[in-house]
C-alpha cells in the first residue's frame, strides 16, 4: 500500500535544494528559478480558474433581487400555451411548477417538455415539484432537471437558495414518488427534515422562505386538507412568509394567519386581513392557491367554512381567468401579481413588507 506522502512508493520531493544543504535554508539557481516563475504562473492561472468557477457555482450569491413566478395545474391546451408564452415574456428568473403537469400518460413526457422548452427556452429553471397527476415524474424530471442548484430530491422534497436573499423549499406531502412515502407528521423523518430546512435559513440569515406544494389543507374551492394539520401548523408556527400551492383549479390568496382550523373560521386566527393588499413580514404567513395554469377551474365556494381565511379569489363562477403569479422579492419586499393569460379579466396583487418599511 502506498504510504502517505509517497508517489508509487517513492517520496515525492518538492525543492530546488541540493541534498548537501543545510535544512532551512534556501538554495538558488538556475532551475530553482525556473521553476518557482512556472510555478507563479500556474497558481496565478489555477488563481483565474477559480475565480471563475466561483462566479460560476455561486451566480447569486450577493443578490439584491430577484423575479420568480409559480402556479400548478398546467395542462395541455391553448390555455397552457398562452400561460407559456406570458412565462417566456413575464422576466422571471425561474418557475416554480407546484405539480399535475400534462394531464396525460406519462409518455408524453419529452412531447410536453418540448412545448415548455420551446417557449420558455431550453435550460430556463422550470423547477417540479409532484402532484397527484404526475405518475411519471421521473420522466419529466429527466427532460426538465433542476437549474437552481437544489438539495434533495428534486421532483419531491428539495430546497436552494438564491443567493442570501431567498430559501425556496419544494415538497410533496401527501403523495408517494417512487417508493418514498411523503408524510408531514411531528415525530417523523419529513417533519424533521422541513423544520431543519426553515431552521438553517433562519440561522444564515436568509431574509425570506418560501414554501412550495401541489396539495392543499384550507380552501373555499373543492379540495379538502390533504397534506395534513400537522404541516400547516408547522409552517404557520414557523411563521414561514409565504405558502405556494396549486391543485385546487382557482386563485386563493389568504389573510395573514397565526392559525387555522379545517372545516371551520376562527377570526382571532387573522393578524392582518390583507384588504389593503399589505402584509406585515414575520407576523404570520400568506398562503396562495395558484392552481390555474391551464387546466380547467374549480368552483369556488364563497360559503365555505374557510372562506374566511381568504382575502381576494377567483375560479369556477368567479371571473375564472388563467395564469400564474409572479413575485418579485427584495430584502425589505416580496411584492406578487397575479398575471392573467388568457379567458377572464382577474388580477390581484399584494405585498409583504418589512416592518420598518410599511
Amino acid at each position: 500500500m502506498t504510504k502517505p506522502g509517497t508517489i508509487n512508493g517513492t517520496h515525492a520531493v518538492h525543492s530546488d535544494r541540493p541534498r548537501s544543504a543545510p535544512r532551512g535554508r534556501i538554495v538558488d539557481g538556475a532551475a530553482g528559478a525556473r521553476r518557482r516563475r512556472l510555478a507563479g504562473v500556474v497558481l496565478g492561472a489555477l488563481f483565474v480558474a477559480s475565480a471563475l468557477c466561483s462566479v460560476v457555482t455561486r451566480g447569486h450569491a450577493d443578490a439584491t433581487s430577484v423575479t420568480f413566478a409559480a402556479a400548478g395545474d398546467h395542462g395541455s391546451g391553448a390555455a397552457t400555451t398562452a400561460s407559456l408564452h406570458a412565462l417566456a415574456a413575464s422576466g422571471a428568473t425561474f418557475y416554480l411548477a407546484l405539480g399535475d403537469l400534462s394531464y396525460e400518460s406519462d409518455r408524453t413526457a419529452k412531447e410536453w417538455c418540448s412545448r415548455v422548452r420551446a417557449s420558455v427556452g431550453a435550460s430556463y429553471p422550470f423547477e417540479l415539484v409532484a402532484g397527484n397527476h404526475d405518475a411519471g415524474l421521473d420522466n419529466f424530471a429527466a427532460c426538465l432537471p433542476d437549474r437552481m442548484g437544489a438539495h434533495g430530491r428534486y421532483g419531491a422534497e428539495y430546497y436552494f437558495d438564491y443567493g442570501t436573499l431567498l430559501r425556496v423549499i419544494m415538497i410533496a406531502p401527501d403523495l408517494t414518488v417512487g417508493a418514498e412515502s411523503y408524510r408531514y407528521v411531528q415525530g417523523k423523518p419529513h417533519y424533521a427534515w422541513l423544520t431543519q430546512r426553515i431552521d438553517d435559513a433562519r440561522a444564515a440569515g436568509i431574509p425570506w422562505v418560501v414554501v412550495g406544494m401541489h396539495k392543499v389543507c384550507i380552501s373555499m374551492g373543492e379540495k379538502k386538507c390533504e397534506i395534513g394539520v400537522d404541516l400547516l401548523n408547522l409552517l404557520i408556527a414557523k411563521r414561514v412568509d409565504l405558502i405556494l400551492e396549486g391543485h385546487d383549479h382557482t386563485y386563493q390568496r389568504s389573510k395573514q394567519l397565526t392559525c387555522a382550523f379545517k372545516n371551520s373560521f376562527v377570526n382571532s386566527c387573522v393578524v392582518g386581513d390583507g384588504s389593503d393588499g399589505t402584509y406585515t413580514k414575520g407576523a404570520g404567513p400568506v398562503l396562495v392557491i395558484a392552481g390555474a395554469f391551464g387546466q380547467s377551474f374549480h368552483e369556488i365556494n364563497t360559503r365555505d367554512p374557510e372562506a374566511g381565511y381568504f382575502a381576494r379569489w377567483m375560479g369556477g363562477g368567479a371571473n375564472p381567468t388563467y395564469g400564474f403569479v409572479k413575485y418579485v422579492v427584495t430584502r425589505e419586499r416580496l411584492s406578487a401579481q397575479y398575471v392573467g393569460t388568457s379567458g377572464g379579466t382577474f388580477t390581484d396583487s399584494f405585498s409583504i413588507v418589512s416592518p420598518g418599511q410599511r
